[in-house]
């Protein structure tokens, strides 16, 4: 589990090196969430998910999957607001986290999420896609992956007595 601890490192690393700033940062996002879910003491399986679907999201970024494949984002923005709802309830709340705080964690981030994509599109780079119907799609996808995730985190703390 060591080098997947680190593996966001060693991308921006890598991306320092060839001078691709953008995706230093998008890669020092990762590791940084890497960092989170292993400080937190998440369980070893939540550790190792939230740490490949950072990856999986960035390196979709990085070879363009979003664009290429338009359906692509929402089992992403699914999958990792989920994850990182998890992530951030429990860290926010030193234990175990109820429902509710996942669920409320992941809707927050993924509203947080879709007002960074209109910023970064004022702001940073115009194709960012801004879409209404998108954003809507994008939000309703990070909100059905926290429910889910909250599910998934409930019932196994309950069968395992694992915070």
């Amino acid at each position: 589990m060591l080098p997947m601890r680190w593996s966001g490192l060693a991308l921006a690393a890598g991306f320092a090196i060839t001078g691709l700033w953008v995706e230093v940062a998008v890669s020092m996002l990762v590791a940084l969430a890497q960092v989170a879910a292993w400080r937190s003491g998440l369980p070893a399986r939540w550790e190792i998910a939230t740490s490949l679907v950072c990856l999986v999201a960035a390196i979709s970024s990085f070879l363009l999957l979003y664009e290429k494949l338009p359906w692509w984002d929402l089992p992403v923005h699914a999958a990792l607001t989920g994850l990182l709802a998890v992530l951030v309830a429990r860290v926010l709340h030193r234990s175990r986290p109820t429902a509710a705080h996942v669920i409320t964690t992941g809707a927050l981030l993924a509203v947080v999420w879709e007002l960074m994509e209109l910023a970064g599109h004022h702001w940073v780079d115009p194709t960012v896609y801004v879409a209404p119907a998108d954003t809507l799609s994008d939000l309703l996808a990070g909100l059905a992956g926290t429910v889910i995730a909250a599910l998934l985190s409930r019932r196994g703390a309950a069968a395992t007595e694992d915070p």
